[in-house]
C-alpha cells in the first residue's frame, strides 16, 4: 500500500456498506436494478449517487485503503468481517449471477478483510 493518507468522506456504517456494495456491484462494470435496490436498502437515493461518484473518483489503491480504514472501524472482529463478506456475497447474488469477475473480487476482498 502507498504511504499516503487517502482523502475520504466520513461515513457511518451504512454509508460504508453502501460503498462496499457499489464497489462489488461494479465488478462487472454494470450495476443491475437488483444490485441498486440492495444498496438503496442501506442509504437514500441522494447518498447512493454521492457514494457512487466518490467511488468512481478513486483508484484501486485508494479504494483498498478506504476498505481497510473502514473495516477496521466498523468490522474489527472476525464475526463482523464474516458479516461484511456475507453482505458482499448477497450483492453478487442480487442479479442471480455470481460471475467469474465477481468471484475473483470476492476472493480478493476475503484477503484484505
Amino acid at each position: 500500500m502507498d504511504n499516503y493518507q487517502v482523502e475520504h468522506p466520513k461515513w457511518n456504517n451504512k454509508e460504508f456498506c453502501a460503498f462496499l456494495l457499489l464497489y462489488s456491484a461494479l465488478a462487472d462494470d454494470v450495476i443491475t436494478e437488483e444490485e441498486k435496490k440492495m444498496v438503496l436498502q442501506k442509504v437514500d437515493e441522494k447518498t447512493y449517487h454521492e457514494i457512487l461518484e466518490e467511488l468512481k473518483s478513486k483508484t484501486q489503491n485508494e479504494i483498498k485503503e478506504i476498505l481497510l480504514i473502514y473495516k477496521g472501524l466498523y468490522f474489527p472482529t472476525v464475526a463482523r468481517k464474516k458479516e461484511l463478506l456475507y453482505l458482499v456475497k448477497q450483492e453478487f447474488y442480487a442479479d442471480q449471477d455470481f460471475s467469474d469477475i465477481e468471484i475473483e473480487l470476492y476472493n480478493k476482498l476475503k484477503e484484505i478483510m
